[in-house]
């Protein structure tokens, strides 16, 4: 096990590129595509298994994209980056039109144009709001980070407890971390995340959790659990914004993931497999480029969307809609907002 220690504000932002993404298969946590990058990247990236062996990497001095070894130690002090700009004149998008920006009941938002980190609309960014499923984001992120896809994790009664009425994963039942990401992110499953932090040593990857969000800014977010049941994990549309972005510079993979309509998880320990679906109406539709949905009563209905518009990434978090048709319209509404005021 290894010690995650407290983290400075400046901390290593290395850009990689190289990535090359194939068809694959999901649903709220979508399988859609895999990807592989060269041996600089600072996780370990999405490929399906050669075999049924693997192991976690649980110690040493492997660096995860935020700069922070194993040990807890900066890999460098170079600053990190900075999605908070409004001015929009540095915006990839051209403003051409003028017309009203939505807005929504009690809800907090925010549009932004990921190339340069400028805002293009908000409201109400930075109020604390309960994340809901949007968490397992960045429990993904240490996921790429930490373990081998081909690492086999048997689900057991305390991991299954979170959630029993799931149905996708089964009482010693074994799968690998790569078919877990995919009940992950594409139907939200609660299991695998708590499997993930269970096996990982729980409280460490809790640790872990806030320590990266610290590390990437996110002043307005706490970590309470791997999967988001909680209402104590909080964290505003602004800093969600951040992480997103994190992710589409990143992790390429978890967006893959969640933009594929379907997957089948197997279990090693009987062969059975089982059909999962993305919950996420954008997975596999034109334009999408992948993200999270996220609901418990507290939250109600909460999503987080990158799509490509005019070849640009354009990301948008929606905080709090009254229903889940509401989530999917509301992103519509500004996604279309954006396409008719912009170029």
């Amino acid at each position: 096990m290894f010690l995650v220690a407290a983290l400075a504000a400046s901390l290593a932002w290395t850009w990689y590129a190289g990535y090359r993404i194939w068809p694959f298969g999901a649903r709220d946590g979508s399988a859609a595509s895999i990807a592989t990058a060269s041996s600089t990247a600072p996780h370990i990236i999405l490929t399906a298994p050669a075999s049924s062996q693997g192991s976690a990497i649980t110690g040493g001095s492997q660096a995860g994209s935020d700069g922070v070894s194993l040990d807890g130690n900066a890999a460098s002090t170079s600053p990190a980056p900075y999605y908070g700009a409004t001015d929009t004149s540095g915006s990839v998008y051209t403003r051409i039109a003028t017309t009203s920006i939505p807005v929504f009941e009690r809800e907090s938002y925010v549009v932004r144009d990921v190339t340069n980190g400028v805002t293009l609309a908000s409201m109400n960014q930075n109020d604390r709001w309960p994340t809901a499923s949007l968490t397992k984001l960045m429990t993904a992120t240490l996921v790429l980070d930490h373990f081998s896809m081909n690492t086999e994790i048997t689900i057991t009664p305390k991991m299954m407890a979170i959630d029993p009425t799931q149905v996708a994963l089964q009482i010693d039942g074994t799968y690998t971390v790569y078919d877990l990401l995919h009940a992950m992110l594409m139907p939200s499953n609660n299991v695998a995340a708590e499997a993930f932090a269970d096996y990982y040593g729980y409280n460490s990857f809790m640790a872990a959790m806030n320590a990266r969000a610290a590390a990437w800014g996110m002043t307005n977010t706490h970590f309470d659990d791997p999967s988001g049941l909680s209402s104590a994990n909080e964290s505003s549309a602004h800093d969600l914004a951040i992480l997103a972005s994190h992710v589409y510079q990143n992790y390429p993979e978890i967006l893959a993931i969640s933009n594929t309509p379907t997957f089948t998880l197997t279990n090693l320990a009987t062969g059975q497999t089982h059909e999962i679906a993305s919950i996420n109406e954008f997975a596999g539709t034109p334009g999408f480029i992948g993200g999270k949905t996220g609901y418990i009563p507290e939250a109600r209905d909460n999503l987080i969307s990158l799509f490509r518009v005019d070849g640009h990434p354009l990301l948008i978090v929606v905080l709090g809609a009254k229903d889940t048709a509401a989530r999917f319209s509301d992103t519509t509404a500004l996604l279309d907002w954006v396409r008719t005021d912009y170029n």
